[in-house]
């Protein structure tokens, strides 16, 4: 039976420097399927930013786990990782961003992107800069994807 379910993980930056356009924010996220088996189908994701940034975003997702990129390091994944990837990226545009409260949301719906979760459950994620913003290292990304499961 399908159902809706929704996958949370955060990108945490590590220092205060400011980032390179095309650095990645945080380091690889993972997102665990809860009590599901198999895969889904990737319906809308919800970006968080408690730092009020509003910078562009890409979210690159994978079906297996990809070689480890540090945080502030350049996004440069191999071969066998391109071979992984879910779909091309998520761009949350700068001007996607809406601030409430001092902190800035951007949703992307509709995106129907079909995946099988690796054997863990799991899927993964990295966050890449287009620009180069200034994250306060206490501050996060945060991702939620609703999910519906097959």
């Amino acid at each position: 039976m399908d159902k809706y379910v929704t996958l949370e993980a955060s990108a945490d930056p590590k220092d205060a420097a400011a980032y390179t356009a095309g650095d990645v924010v945080g380091g690889l996220m993972t997102f665990t399927l809860p009590g599901v088996a198999g895969g889904g189908i990737i319906n809308s994701v919800l970006l968080t930013d408690d730092d009020n940034e509003k910078a562009e975003i890409s979210l690159y997702l994978f079906d297996e786990e990809p070689t480890t990129i540090a945080d502030d390091a350049a996004f440069a994944p191999t071969a066998a990782d391109l071979k992984k990837m879910i779909c091309g990226p998520i761009v949350f545009a700068a001007a996607d961003f809406t601030t409430v409260n001092s902190l800035a949301y951007a949703y992307e719906g509709d995106l129907n992107y079909t995946f099988t979760a690796d054997g863990k459950n799991q899927i993964y994620g990295y966050a890449v800069c287009t620009a180069t913003p200034t994250y306060a290292a206490t501050k996060t990304l945060h991702f939620q994807m609703r999910i519906l499961t097959h």
